[in-house]
């Protein structure tokens, strides 16, 4: 595949698959913009492994694939795959460090062999190793660093990917996953199992309340670290979607096992023209 097609198919991937985080790669400089695109297509192919599987041994053959396809690519071989060959060229190109690219591959597990976040640690785990390690490879694409960066990426990551685990809680429960902790949803007196089965009960519009505020502090404590970073906005510019999206999950009459939370997108584009940490 050439070049010029290969950087195609990697936009539409990104652009259909992320297009929060697409659209937010407008604004970062010409020169990263592809690197971006392919973070995040790369991001959207490990995350369609479970939709594209039934068995937990073929997902995990097939994350196997990925690490290995990614390592041969680094060295310069073509795998075949548009996005495997943009992603090792680009880590080669840059620099940038393998166990970030080995967290997510490692966090998709859980996606393909367990379905069912056991409790809250698991969950925070799984979102600094998804959504954290990501932006902090966005980050890194874009020159940032510092001490700050850690601790910048992992609350991000937790006030991202727990709201965006919130929206897509009616996609997760009819595809048998619950990213929701077991043991939060049973001290709210709810279970996977009702989640699972389209319930909707008090407890577990209580929890996804909690939730919210858990998201909302880990946002706030994100900004406090990334003010520390020098030129860090455009790398977290995602976050600007965060505030939004929280309050559109929490109106009244929504049900959240069944309607899932949006934003205008002019809206959206606005708010990443305007956000500031």
């Amino acid at each position: 595949m050439h070049e010029a097609e290969r950087g195609d198919t990697v936009r539409r991937i990104a652009r259909s698959g992320d297009p929060d985080r697409a659209l937010a790669v407008l604004f970062a400089p010409r020169g990263t913009r592809a690197d971006l695109l392919t973070l995040y297509a790369f991001n959207v192919e490990l995350a369609r492994v479970a939709e594209q599987v039934n068995e937990p041994d073929l997902g995990a053959i097939r994350l196997k694939w990925w690490r290995e396809a990614i390592e041969r690519a680094a060295k310069g071989e073509a795998t075949g795959h548009p996005v495997a060959d943009a992603l090792g060229e680009m880590l080669n190109r840059r620099g940038l460090p393998r166990h970030r690219i080995d967290a997510l591959i490692d966090a998709r597990t859980f996606d393909v062999e367990t379905g069912i976040m056991p409790d809250r640690a698991s969950l925070e785990a799984y979102l600094r190793d998804t959504a954290g390690a990501l932006l902090a490879l966005g980050a890194e694409c874009l020159g940032v660093s510092g001490a700050s960066l850690e601790p910048a990426a992992s609350q991000a990551g937790l006030a991202y990917g727990l709201t965006g685990l919130m929206r897509a809680l009616p996609v997760h429960a009819a595809s048998g996953r619950v990213y929701l902790p077991i043991d939060a949803l049973a001290s709210h007196g709810t279970s996977p199992e009702a989640v699972l089965a389209g319930r909707t009960e008090p407890g577990l519009l209580a929890m996804l309340a909690e939730l919210r505020e858990t998201a909302r502090d880990a946002l706030n404590q994100a900004r406090r670290h990334i003010v520390q970073l020098e030129n860090a906005e455009i790398a977290f510019l995602p976050l600007s979607l965060v505030d939004p999206y929280l309050a559109a999950l929490g109106k009244s009459g929504r049900d959240p096992l069944r309607d899932i939370a949006g934003i205008n997108p002019l809206y959206r584009l606005w708010r990443m023209a305007r956000w500031r940490p």
